[in-house]
């Protein structure tokens, strides 16, 4: 083989093993490259959903469909992008041939690379220029695509779930042409402690469970209360037990004496129990509520009998029956307080149930009739206080004192008249001029004289100039006016009218009527009658209507019933009811004038209307 083969093939076997280095080192370097790249990618990917969900959770969902309503999540594809970049750039080469004989080889075949500060070997030259094209390759990293999916309570709103479609699409730029879409899911979600018990898998073995404990234990101590009972009207057993042991002398002898069995023992313990729970405590019903018809109930009993029920009292409860009585009848009551006498406990008990079977039944008096007159409207109470005054003057003097009307303003003192003057709600000359107009002249007066020269003035051209007004909203204003002196009265500023009594009950004598149907009335009739009249006395007129009314129709029997109710209806207004209800007592007591009379003046104010 000549020397010029063996040059070549080593040639050949060199270049094929640099080709081969070659691409085992770019393999390698674009496998790590890859890999750098997926791990970059999911990075950023898992970074940007972690992100998005908070932001989504605290700022849009907790925010607009409250906290524990919806959970979100986001799903994002990523991926990369390649951007190329082509440029030319002019370029020299040159070309140097050399013999043969003057190349050095470090092996067969492969060349010694050449010296830095080696020169130019000889040899031919060549030189080339042309132009060098240059590429440069840029990857960006690209968001794809987001799927958001929101799940929800069902009992979210449509309209909060459209707000929240809208916010989510604002935030997260969702684009439909991108293939983003966002995903409502309805589910339910855990209910809070009540919503749990509310389930019918563990309320109805709740109630189950509740009822029998119920039946279990009732009954038992039904049994033990009888039991007890027994013990307490038969007295201890006394139970013998032979013992084959014997006790030793001086330690509990052999059973007798006093000592009682172990039954003995426990049934005395237990009536002990009970007789300190049945201890008899006297006027334990007496309340702030009813304290003013205990108060009425024994304002005529002797000195004696007024401190033996006071001595059972709160204190606060003892010095409104004190403030109540006369002054020689309390210091009677205090000198009786300070004797030391035994009572038998049968005389305390006969008081004790004597007030109490009456207490609940006394019903009537100044206060509930001043509640009425302060409700009705001016021609209602002026009709009740004319008949007062003609029928009955002693108890029109008492309620007249207690009422305030607009003409009563004229004799208000000066003093007082400045400060409800001086109220922010009365500087309304308009409102002053409509409640003057039509006034007695002494009213007029008595307004200016406590007002400066110029509000008078403004309120006389109001009276004036305003167009005519109607009566009712002339009475309008003049109730506005009273208002303000109302409020002045209960914050203490003035002192115009007498208040009532509130220690005791004011009114006619009681009138107790044995053959009253009322009285004798019991069962279910007779407990609606009772409430009726108590919301009559409380002034919920149209309540005591519907008691009324339906005691009526269990038993119509009830002459005090048809009474109340025609109180009731003729308090509302409603005439013609009340004048039906009148007619029907009339007809039960036909000889009572005071009612043929006020039956009469019904009659007239009907045929007028």
């Amino acid at each position: 083989m000549k020397k010029s083969d063996v040059f070549a093939a080593a040639l050949r076997v060199a270049a094929a093993l640099s080709v081969f280095a070659a691409a085992f080192s770019a393999a390698t370097a674009k496998a790590q490259d890859g890999s750098s790249t997926e791990v970059t990618l999911m990075e950023h990917k898992l970074r940007y959903e972690r992100e998005k969900t908070e932001y989504l959770q605290k700022d849009i969902l907790d925010r607009v469909l409250g906290p524990d309503k919806a959970i979100v999540v986001v799903d994002v594809e990523f991926g990369l992008d390649t951007v190329t970049t082509r440029s030319f750039a002019k370029e020299r080469k040159s070309e140097q041939k050399k013999d043969i004989g003057q190349i050095e080889y470090l092996l067969p075949g492969v060349p010694n690379p050449k010296a830095v500060s080696a020169g130019d070997p000889t040899g031919e030259t060549k030189e080339e220029s042309g132009q060098q094209e240059k590429t440069t390759v840029e990857v960006k990293v690209v968001l794809k695509r987001q799927i958001v999916t929101v799940l929800h309570d069902d009992k979210v709103p449509a309209a909060r779930l459209e707000t929240v479609k809208d916010a989510i699409t604002s935030a997260l730029r969702i684009d439909a042409r991108r293939g983003d879409r966002i995903d409502f899911k309805e589910t339910k979600f855990t209910r809070g402690f009540l919503d749990q018990i509310l389930k019918p898998l563990v309320l109805i073995p709740l109630i189950l469970a509740l009822l029998i404990i119920y039946f279990l234990f009732v009954p038992f101590a039904g049994f033990l209360r009888s039991y007890v009972r027994t013990l307490k009207e038969k007295g201890g057993t006394e139970v013998t037990v032979d013992s084959k042991f014997g006790t030793p002398e001086g330690e509990g002898g052999a059973g007798g004496g006093d000592g009682t069995g172990a039954l003995g023992a426990a049934g005395a313990a237990a009536l002990e129990v009970i007789q300190g729970e049945k201890k008899f405590e006297p006027f334990i019903y007496i309340t702030d509520d009813n304290l003013k018809r205990m108060i009425y109930l024994i304002r005529k009993e002797t000195p004696r009998t007024i401190a033996l029920v006071i001595s059972y009292l709160k204190a606060e409860h003892v010095k409104e029956v004190l403030l109540s009585l006369e002054p020689r009848t309390q210091s009677e009551v205090a000198i009786e307080m300070a004797t030391i006498r035994q009572m038998s406990k049968d005389q305390v008990m006969k008081i004790d149930t004597d007030i109490k079977e009456k207490i609940d039944f006394l019903i009537g008096g100044v206060g509930p009739l001043l509640k009425v007159l302060d409700q009705v409207d001016k021609v209602t109470s002026d009709n009740i206080l004319d008949y007062l005054q003609n029928e009955k003057p002693d108890l029109y003097d008492k309620v007249r004192k207690f009422i305030l009307k607009f003409e009563d303003i004229k004799n208000f003192p000066d003093q007082m008249m400045q400060v409800i003057l001086n109220c922010p709600d009365l500087k309304n000359s308009a409102l002053l001029a409509k409640a003057l107009k039509g006034s007695p002249q002494d009213v007029v007066n008595k307004f200016f004289a406590n007002m400066s020269s110029n509000a008078v003035q403004l309120v006389q051209e109001e009276m004036q100039y305003t167009q005519a007004v109607t009566e009712m909203q002339v009475e309008e204003e003049r109730k506005k006016i009273l208002g303000v002196v109302r409020k002045l009265e209960d914050e203490g500023k003035i002192f115009v009218r007498e208040k009532p009594n509130t220690s005791a009950l004011e009114g006619e004598e009681v009138l107790c009527d044995d053959s009253s149907g009322s009285e004798s009335a019991s069962g279910p009739a007779a407990e609606y009658y009772q409430a009726g009249v108590a919301a009559h006395d409380a002034g919920n007129f149209q309540d005591a209507i519907s008691y009324l009314e339906y005691a009526l129709s269990l038993d119509d029997k009830l002459t005090d019933a048809h009474n109340y109710l025609a109180a009731a209806y003729y308090a509302l207004g409603r005439y013609d009811d009340a004048l039906a209800r009148y007619e029907i007592v009339l007809s039960i007591n036909p000889g009572d004038g005071e009612l043929s009379s006020f039956v009469e003046q019904l009659r007239m104010q009907a045929s007028r209307r």
